[in-house]
């Protein structure tokens, strides 16, 4: 078998699709194809730049090539066999657009699509490549749904669930990383698929980072700082414990001002994610503050099993994806319940933690990505079979 993947940028944020892809490329060829997005761009200045990226990124040679050596560190070098930067117009909405978008990419896929030598898997972890599938000679579609693209931000969300509608009724195969993405699609053919984790990386003891203040209780977070996180009960814990640093890693995607203005929100840049461990290991607790709406509630985040791999104290939130571990995070829906656990986690001593620490890696100990990968490759084998 080999795969052709429509998947997010390559490198640029670890997405599951990156992590099981990278596991699955272990045994098979992988051929990338970097984002095509989900909403025609405007002339703002953010649009503007990402514009820009992709033609400078794609301008060396239009053609698929092979992968570079990663020049930004992970943690695994594997790198897909090639990576395809395609020039096309994200979600057109005109079929002679639609058409010119397929040739360009043809023109970009024609040397991997001519040399076929193995049954080809065509991985769709974006609703937009149905309007790709045509060209590439796939003996198998599968749609990887690790997202509610009908609600993700920055989405046309019109477009998007009609371009997911139309790929649904194409795949062969579909994974849903949450029971309740899995509702969604016809029972027939879908297949539940959690998230995974890089088990090892996490657990590995690592040294404290030099922005991390040990002397004081530290509360910590990262990934994208936008409109899921419950800004106001965020900023209610904060001057409730004005002793405890809280500490935000992720790029900036909406107006966090208030959060700025509090003198014990200390709000760090976005990290590679090999160097995340750093930060789990050393803080007090670890955090997912989500507002209670229709994608949280379909969501599986991966920095959840991170978080428990890494042997950190968690609280969370309520939703589905926080059930199966009851056991070993602590869930909040009022600021008084936050606050108890908070206050229940910092009293711990070192022997508490270290045992909370092997509880929480056993929790996660049979979700690797080396596993979600096995499991993916068995369902598309016996979607092959005559």
């Amino acid at each position: 078998m080999e795969f052709l993947v429509f998947g997010e940028d390559w490198g640029r944020h670890p997405s599951s699709s990156q992590h099981i892809l990278q596991a699955i490329g272990e045994k098979y060829p992988v051929h990338w194809i970097n984002s095509i997005g989900l909403r025609q761009p405007t002339l703002t200045r953010r649009d503007l730049k990402r514009v820009w990226e992709k033609i400078c990124a794609a301008r060396p040679k239009l053609s698929a090539r092979p992968c570079p050596k990663a020049t930004v560190p992970s943690l695994t070098a594997l790198e897909p066999a090639t990576i395809t930067k395609p020039m096309v117009w994200p979600m057109a909405q005109s079929s002679l657009l639609r058409h010119l978008n397929r040739q360009l990419l043809k023109r970009q896929l024609r040397r991997h699509l001519n040399a076929k030598q193995s049954q080809r898997i065509i991985w769709a972890a974006l609703p937009s490549a149905v309007d790709y599938l045509d060209i590439c000679d796939g003996d198998l579609v599968v749609y990887y749904c690790g997202d509610d693209f009908s609600a993700l931000a920055g989405v046309d969300h019109q477009q998007a669930t009609r371009a997911e509608q139309r790929l649904v009724a194409r795949a062969d195969l579909i994974f849903a990383c949450s029971p309740a993405l899995q509702e969604r699609f016809p029972a027939s053919k879908t297949v539940l698929l959690p998230h995974g984790v890089h088990l090892s990386h996490f657990a590995k003891p690592t040294d404290c980072p030099d922005d991390i203040d040990l002397s004081r209780p530290s509360i910590g977070f990262y990934g994208s700082l936008n409109a899921w996180l419950d800004q106001p009960l965020l900023l209610r814990l904060a001057k409730a414990r004005p002793n405890f640093n809280f500490y935000f890693i992720g790029r900036q995607d909406g107006d966090i001002e208030t959060l700025r203005q509090q003198g014990n929100i200390i709000l760090l840049p976005a990290k590679p994610h090999h160097q995340l461990a750093r930060y789990l290991q050393h803080w007090t607790m670890a955090i997912l503050p989500f507002v209670d709406n229709e994608q949280i509630q379909a969501c599986n985040p991966l920095k959840l099993r991170e978080y428990l791999a890494a042997g950190c104290p968690v609280i969370s939130s309520r939703y589905p994806a926080t059930l199966p571990y009851h056991s070993v995070i602590t869930t909040a829906t009022s600021t008084d319940e936050w606050l108890t656990a908070i206050d229940h986690y910092i009293q711990w001593t070192p022997q508490q933690r270290q045992s909370y620490s092997r509880q929480a890696y056993r929790a996660v100990a049979n979700e690797s990505w080396e596993y979600r990968a096995i499991q993916a490759v068995e369902a598309i084998q016996q979607g092959l079979r005559p």
